[in-house]
């Protein structure tokens, strides 16, 4: 099968979200070495693994383009697509209720969080065991079409929680005293609902070539924001200062 343009477009907007969200993760990530804060190794796992529902597509993108072939089986875009997601939900939760909640409430929320996350693994791999039709549908090599009810109420929780949880800290970031601590939280106030907008459009909506930059560039832009809401980089720092 080859490639149409819209399908090139497609493929290379998700690889560049995919791209960008793990290799910012992966910067975060290693500021754990130097700093000894799990935080980081929490906030990285949470940026590399946000943007995992478009690891499949991504990846089949790619050996539909090397191999001029339909691109990765339907099972294999899916497994690669939903079974990390929920890491970053955890790693988030973990996050949020380590520096905003008290710890039984925290402990109750990432409970629930882990309690969903399981139900949803179950769930989610009888029915691709069964019947991979039951769960979605490959339209080309870099899209599918997700026509179950479990799996679309799976992204709409997943959205929401990063969303709710997300302006929560936010603003309760804006709230410090330190200036750099509440351009940060203005930053992230910025990116979680623009990155849960952009992701929930761009899952449920048919993709056309204006559709595709403008939800894709609105995701980037969220993936961004989230980096420098998270670790505020110097030269940002330095102008703030003065």
């Amino acid at each position: 099968m080859s490639l149409t343009p819209l399908d090139i477009l497609n493929g290379s907007l998700g690889l560049s979200v995919v791209s960008i969200s793990i290799i910012l993760g992966i910067i975060v990530l290693l500021k754990y070495f130097k700093n000894q804060d799990k935080h980081f190794i929490l906030m990285g796992l949470t940026l590399i693994f946000m943007t995992s529902g478009w690891y499949g597509t991504s990846l089949s993108f790619i050996v539909a383009l090397l191999f001029n072939n339909e691109g990765l089986p339907l099972e294999a875009i899916m497994l690669l697509n939903f079974i990390p997601l929920p890491i970053s939900l955890i790693s988030w939760v973990v996050f949020f209720t380590d520096i905003i909640l008290l710890k039984y409430r925290g402990k109750l929320i990432i409970g629930s969080v882990i309690g969903f996350t399981v139900f949803f693994y179950v769930v989610f791999l009888t029915l691709l065991s069964i019947d991979v039709t039951l769960v979605s549908e490959k339209i080309s090599p870099v899209d599918t079409l997700g026509k179950n009810w479990f799996l679309n109420s799976f992204i709409f929780v997943y959205v929401a929680i990063l969303l709710v949880t997300g302006i929560k800290f936010s603003l309760e970031t804006i709230k410090f005293d330190d200036i750099v601590m509440r351009t940060k939280g203005k930053f992230l106030l910025i990116a979680f609902p623009s990155f849960s907008l952009a992701g929930i459009l761009d899952s449920s909506l048919p993709s056309n070539e204006y559709t595709l930059i403008i939800f894709r560039g609105i995701l980037i832009t969220g993936i961004i924001l989230f980096f420098i809401g998270f670790l505020l980089p110097k030269f940002i720092k330095k102008k703030i200062v003065k």
